[in-house]
């Protein structure tokens, strides 16, 4: 890593002390009040390491004295890069991928609960397309039987009636002058003669 010119002899200092140097103007003064602030965390973070059996490295300073976004021990100067698990925390990185592996369990449940359900209209389909056929064939049926009725009573209707009472005989041709009654008082045998078809009758009384 190059140095900037003004950070000449810096490498080799702790990382409060960087920060100082890298933060005040020629002055001494700081150059914002709030770095005053950070660099007194810092300091106080070094203390309680130092009481503790823990040393808190410069990367670990950095990220608790400055924030995790701040990023500013990438500038100091020769000092110990930062690992990449705090450039992507490996927290978020499984909770993330435990999130993702959710939603595409759900979309698969959801593809199949939609593939279930087309399955069962095109099933409903099928019936009611199935129905629909058998009362059209039923319907042909009532009407093919409905023609043959309709044309056997009109046959029957046209046919000889012929109806036979205790005195005598009636014969029927649905036209004029075709009945002929026939009758004999003294116990013999009749006939009568119909004039349109030229038909015999006998009875006997």
């Amino acid at each position: 890593m190059t140095i900037p010119p003004e950070f000449n002899g810096c490498e080799n200092l702790e990382f409060s002390e960087f920060y100082k140097k890298t933060h005040t103007k020629k002055n001494k003064e700081w150059i914002d009040p709030i770095c005053a602030v950070k660099h007194s965390k810092m300091l106080s973070l070094r203390e309680e390491s130092s009481q503790s059996s823990v040393q808190l490295t410069s990367e670990e300073m950095s990220r608790q004295a400055l924030g995790k976004r701040k990023r500013y021990i990438l500038g100091f100067g020769v000092g110990p890069k930062p690992s990449s698990s705090s450039s992507t925390p490996s927290r978020v990185s499984q909770v993330h991928v435990r999130e993702l592996q959710k939603l595409k369990a759900k979309i698969e449940e959801m593809k199949m609960e939609h593939k279930e359900l087309r399955r069962q209209l095109e099933q409903e389909r099928r019936e009611r397309e199935e129905e629909r056929k058998e009362r059209e064939e039923e319907q042909k049926q009532i009407a093919h039987l409905t023609i043959l009725v309709t044309e056997f009573l009109k046959k029957k209707t046209q046919t000889h009636k012929l109806s036979i009472h205790h005195d005598g005989a009636i014969y029927s041709t649905g036209s004029t002058n075709t009945r002929c009654f026939c009758s004999d008082d003294h116990g013999g045998v009749v006939y009568k003669q119909n004039s349109v078809f030229g038909i015999r009758i006998f009875l006997s009384t």
